[in-house]
């Protein structure tokens, strides 16, 4: 493994030509983050989604994969830090085109997902042939763990989110979690209620998340891509400097944006309007006038199918 790089590489842009199948090839850019000049686990951003990897010594854990066609550009962004192919697997977006992303790490012999996800998969003819090796197998509960030492990963269940099979990504000795789409960005919430999700119980979702993990300091979202610091622009190939993420403030502020949220579409919902006139109607407090609010109509339309029970 060439981790010498990893003491001086702290985020490197490059763009490379991938495409998925039967789509019309694109320039695809992954930028490559890291938290820390002296570890090995890394943020992969591109598309506007975020990943993460864990450079281990025999073989590479990929957390939440981008969607399909976006293997090549992940495993040359992967490439430049470590010689090792994904072993490992941890698919948390449940939509076919995030699913199917695993097919493009055919070197992976272990693939994870919470227990909902999994069950999910085997109805929608993904895997098949040759292929059903790269179907999740190793079916998360409530709680797993993945190695040990410094790299432990641990793997929590705390209830539904975007989806019923959303999973936090904790990384205790290096301080890190990933939480992926139960928090996206600093927006207004994504609900795919199709795949389990639940606007309404995401507040306690979240709120079990603070409860119950400790000792995190670094808060890695689903979308919203790393920045660096203010000296240089991103560009491909460039070294950059440190990487900035969320804090755990943040998310505690954003659990408390979803209750707030929530409360506010209950409330909306009362009027009888369309979901995109009840989003302009929500009353939020001014500390989250910063939010990105193009997708709560969507959110908003979510949350009274649900308590209309569809």
């Amino acid at each position: 493994m060439r981790m010498a790089r990893t003491l001086v590489v702290v985020g490197i842009a490059f763009e490379i030509l991938a495409g998925g199948a039967g789509a019309q090839t694109t320039n695809r850019v992954v930028t490559i983050h890291s938290l820390n000049a002296y570890d090995i686990l890394y943020v992969l951003s591109g598309g506007g989604l975020n990943a993460m990897a864990l450079m281990q010594d025999d073989g590479v854990a990929l957390i939440d994969p981008l969607p399909a066609g976006w293997g090549s550009a992940t495993l040359d962004a992967i490439s430049t830090v470590s010689d090792q192919p994904v072993t490992t697997i941890v698919n948390i977006r449940a939509s076919e085109e995030f699913l199917r992303a695993n097919l493009e790490f055919p070197d992976a012999t272990t693939i994870v997902a919470h227990r909902n996800l999994a069950e999910r998969v085997e109805a929608m003819g993904i895997f098949v042939g040759a292929s059903a090796a790269l179907a999740p197998k190793t079916v998360v509960t409530d709680q797993m763990t993945l190695f040990d030492g410094p790299d432990r990963m641990d793997l929590h269940y705390f209830g539904p989110g975007r989806t019923d099979g959303d999973l936090v990504v904790v990384f205790p000795e290096k301080q890190v979690a990933y939480l992926g789409d139960l928090l996206p960005s600093k927006a207004a919430p994504v609900i795919d209620r199709l795949r389990g999700g639940s606007g309404v119980r995401l507040p306690a979702t979240l709120a079990a998340v603070i409860a119950q993990i400790i000792g995190i300091r670094t808060v890695v979202p689903g979308r919203e891509p790393p920045t660096v610091g203010a000296i240089g622009t991103e560009r491909p190939g460039a070294i950059m400097p440190m990487t900035v993420t969320m804090s755990w403030k943040d998310l505690e502020e954003y659990a408390d944006f979803a209750r707030d949220f929530v409360t506010a579409a209950r409330q909306a919902a009362t009027t009888g309007g369309a979901p995109s006139e009840a989003a302009t109607a929500l009353q939020l407090p001014e500390r989250y006038e910063a939010y990105a609010m193009e997708t709560a109509a969507a959110a908003v339309s979510a949350i009274q199918a649900e308590l209309n029970g569809q």
